[in-house]
């Protein structure tokens, strides 16, 4: 069997089927016999009414790796268990946990060869990364895994006052000639603001950062599906966790950040004073889903990297080794730059 966490028997000849992403539907590699999935959509539920409730779906067994930590869901038949962030295979089961059931999932779209190939395209944009690795790049492990992730809805209402400037010139005299000099008018500013804000993605993960997750944004959230396990054939799935009250924090931060910024855009500025926003939350709806990340991991000079790729659009984003050849050039020819201006208005030449 694959490393996927469910097990789908081809109803032909009885072997494993895996989700393909490509057909949308499960696929045998044997015999060729294809089977959909049924497809239903996904609702939302209340967040002040629903918090940690419902088990995981019985026949799931936690792994935990003790080499990154990372944390997968498998079937407890599983004939491969392999940590799919880091191919470790000395994963130690954990007890079975209770929390929240997934809502919905959004599937794989992008076929495995499809998303190498859309990751070696993002190492070749990388300004800094070795000649050598973008030539010769090789992926040690390639992996398809559902990301745990909590999707939110909510209704805002803003109170806001600060102090705003505008900057502008004044001509002074002084005994050696004219001095020009840079002064700040301030003004006070205040009102209310109202915005709803939908699908703020919130990664759930131990293993990804939720920065990460904003450089592979966005997914058509809009399109997911109810929680089926057939999409789960081939594949593997991490748990959450970011509890559900933390995640909404992180949701929280990313939506007060967007509402300074929409405030500000309302005037005409140059410096931000004091500015208070204070901001108040009604009708918030979530949605545990389950988000397609391919997870590269690959070797350069004995050290591991890795790299993840958007399973529905192919958006890459990670780390790379420096070529510090590259870096120095960079800092001469910036230097010899600086240095030529420097010349140039000194009258140097």
């Amino acid at each position: 069997m694959g490393d996927g966490v469910t097990v789908v028997k081809c109803p032909n000849c009885g072997a494993d089927m895996v989700y393909d992403p490509v057909a949308g539907a499960l696929s045998c590699s044997y015999c060729g016999g294809t089977k959909a999935v049924e497809k239903r959509v996904a609702g939302d539920r209340d967040f002040l009414n629903e918090r940690a409730e419902g088990e995981v779906d019985e026949g799931i067994d936690e792994y935990e790796c003790p080499n990154c930590g990372g944390h997968s869901q498998m079937e407890s038949f599983a004939s491969t268990h392999e940590c799919p962030f880091c191919g470790a295979t000395n994963i130690i089961k954990k007890e079975r946990l209770r929390g929240l059931k997934p809502d919905s999932i959004l599937p794989f779209t992008l076929a495995k060869d499809a998303a190498l190939a859309e990751g070696k395209k993002w190492i070749k944009k990388r300004l800094y990364a070795p000649s050598k690795l973008k030539k010769n790049f090789v992926a040690d492990k390639f992996k398809g895994v559902y990301v745990p992730s909590f999707v939110f809805k909510t209704n805002t209402n803003s109170v806001y006052s600060g102090t705003l400037g505008e900057n502008y010139t004044v001509a002074v005299r002084t005994s050696k000639g004219v001095r020009y000099e840079t002064r700040t008018r301030w003004f006070r500013v205040s009102g209310t603001y109202g915005k709803y804000y939908s699908d703020v993605v919130v990664e759930a993960s131990a293993q990804l950062e939720q920065s990460q997750m904003n450089k592979i944004l966005p997914f058509d959230i809009a399109t997911a599906e109810q929680y089926k396990r057939e999409y789960l054939a081939g594949f593997s799935a991490e748990r959450y966790s970011s509890s559900l009250d933390d995640s909404f924090g992180v949701a929280r931060g990313i939506i007060e950040n967007d509402l300074r910024a929409c405030i500000l855009s309302q005037y005409k500025y140059d410096v931000v004073g004091e500015f208070n926003v204070n901001t108040s939350y009604s009708g918030t709806r979530f949605n545990y889903t389950m988000l397609p990340v391919w997870v590269c991991g690959y070797k350069y000079r004995k050290r591991t990297y890795s790299f993840i790729v958007n399973g529905r659009t192919g958006k890459s984003t990670g780390k790379t080794p420096v070529s510090v050849p590259k870096v120095l050039l960079t800092i001469l020819i910036a230097g010899g730059i600086i240095a030529t201006l420097v010349c140039y208005f000194m009258g140097l030449f």
